[in-house]
């Protein structure tokens, strides 16, 4: 199921304003979008895409957007833009054995997409680059990785990375809830 806010829902929920998030708004905001970014036909580097999917079935309001980007790069900006809280998903290559999920924060984020392991990661950059300059980075960004064994073009995901997906889920739920805890306290300081 796909979480976008539609006109109707939109309508029902009370607006998301730029007192909660504390920098410009463009568009339909809402206050965390998950997304999953990779390409699925380049072995483990479509992980992140794999997470989104699988979170899609799930529900959870029209707090929450979950996107399945690929490798639609700077596409994701005004996405991006729109969120107070992102929570990317994505394959990595960090030196730990394949399958181990990892988290990096906002600010460890520029040195991640500067090793490169496929070019889906060059255009995050230039996303985050562009938000940054623009002044509408979002609030909180966590990359939650799940480590690659190989990246090769028509090979399915490894085993490994496969195994991981239950762990990397939990932590992805685990994120949203807290980050929607925020959200309501910072409403709250706000009535």
């Amino acid at each position: 199921m796909n979480n976008c806010l539609s006109p109707a829902l939109s309508m029902e929920s009370e607006e998301y304003t730029e007192e909660l998030r504390g920098c410009p708004v463009k568009g339909n905001a809402y206050p965390v979008l998950v997304l999953g970014v990779g390409n699925p036909l380049m072995g483990d580097d479509g992980i992140g895409v794999e997470l989104a999917h699988r979170l899609q079935e799930r529900d959870y309001g029209p707090l929450v957007h979950v996107e399945e980007g690929g490798t639609l790069g700077m596409t994701l900006l005004p996405l991006l833009e729109d969120a107070d809280t992102v929570i990317l998903l994505a394959a990595v290559k960090t030196g730990a054995r394949p399958g181990t999920v990892v988290t990096r924060s906002r600010d460890e984020l520029p040195r991640h997409f500067s090793r490169v392991i496929s070019p889906h990661q060059i255009g995050m950059k230039e996303v985050l680059g562009a938000a940054q300059l623009c002044g509408t980075l979002p609030r909180i960004i966590t990359l939650v990785g799940v480590e690659a064994g190989h990246t090769d073009f028509c090979q399915p995901m490894s085993a490994e990375v496969r195994e991981a997906v239950p762990q990397a889920l939990d932590l992805v739920e685990t994120l949203i809830a807290r980050a929607l805890e925020e959200y309501q306290a910072r409403k709250d300081a706000h009535a």
